[in-house]
């Protein structure tokens, strides 16, 4: 939930529905209760603390309802991301890293509620699995693979695995396609070089045109649809593209390049529902040409 402090009062903003927030103001020893803690940390600990006691929707919230927020936080992330690396402008990234730790904080929250585990006991398993899984930095260990050495080491965390696809966390499909991927090329089941991807794509996209002509069943069509996407994530992995953020780019070219193209036919008085698709064509590529210049 958002917060702000002023020199008046601290106020914690709560969502009671939907579209509606209530302010509840409290005196000015409300923020000295946070910032006279010794460091981030311990303000970070407290701030947490009287949310959940003092803010009726901070107090509501499960693990489950937390989900959602997380989710959103982890693309918002993305985008300022690409916001720094675009455009040099990291001021989003350093409130959306917040507002991402602010999750971790909440889970933390709720587990200690629970006598499970609290914010220092997820610090200090952090701290001790990033040691074990650095034996080069930490120890003596010398390895020439880093990668293979990383991997080697979260499987002995992991020893209950009977399948190298057990425990594939439930990414968005693109990015589980790519995980797939990896796990099953640790074996050696994978493509040698992108060529080799490049005639199994065209192969997959023989077989879905086939389909397509034979008016195939949805089933079918979706059947080697997946295929020919699974086949591009595989070749992206080859080209070392990850395919997730390839197409969240690609999203956002998109639409900045669509904004552009409504915007020059508004300029001109013309209506985008009455243009042929040749006309709409040539605006979308004069607002592409626009905004490379």
């Amino acid at each position: 939930m958002p917060v702000q402090v002023t020199h008046i009062a601290f106020l914690l903003f709560f969502k009671e529905s939907h579209n509606v927030y209530y302010v509840k103001s409290y005196g000015d020893d409300m923020p000295d209760r946070i910032h006279s803690k010794d460091n981030y940390y311990d303000k970070l600990k407290e701030l947490m603390n009287v949310l959940r006691k003092e803010c009726p929707w901070d107090a509501e919230q499960t693990l489950e309802s937390l989900r959602t927020y997380t989710l959103e936080e982890v693309h918002e992330v993305f985008e300022a991301i690409e916001l720094a690396v675009q455009q040099d402008n990291w001021r989003q990234l350093q409130a959306e890293l917040g507002d991402l730790l602010f999750q971790v904080l909440f889970y933390a929250c709720i587990a200690g509620e629970r006598n499970q585990f609290n914010l220092d006991d997820v610090a200090g398993t952090l701290i001790s699995k990033m040691i074990n899984r650095h034996p080069h930095v930490f120890s003596s260990v010398q390895t020439e693979d880093l990668g293979r050495q990383w991997e080697s080491l979260k499987d002995e965390e992991h020893a209950q695995r009977t399948s190298l696809m057990d425990e594939i966390p439930p990414l968005p499909a693109l990015a589980r396609a790519h995980k797939i991927q990896r796990r099953a090329s640790r074996v050696g089941f994978d493509w040698t070089q992108a060529s080799d991807v490049i005639a199994k794509m065209h192969e997959e996209l023989g077989e879905l045109e086939h389909e397509v002509k034979q008016n195939a069943s949805h089933a079918r069509l979706q059947d080697e649809f997946g295929d020919v996407l699974f086949t591009l994530v595989n070749l992206g992995r080859k080209l070392d593209v990850d395919a997730e953020l390839a197409l969240m780019h690609t999203n956002r070219k998109f639409s900045e390049r669509f904004r552009g193209m409504e915007a020059l036919a508004e300029s001109r008085g013309l209506n985008l529902d009455g243009m042929s698709l040749d006309n709409m064509e040539l605006l979308y590529l004069e607002a592409k040409r626009l905004q490379t210049e």
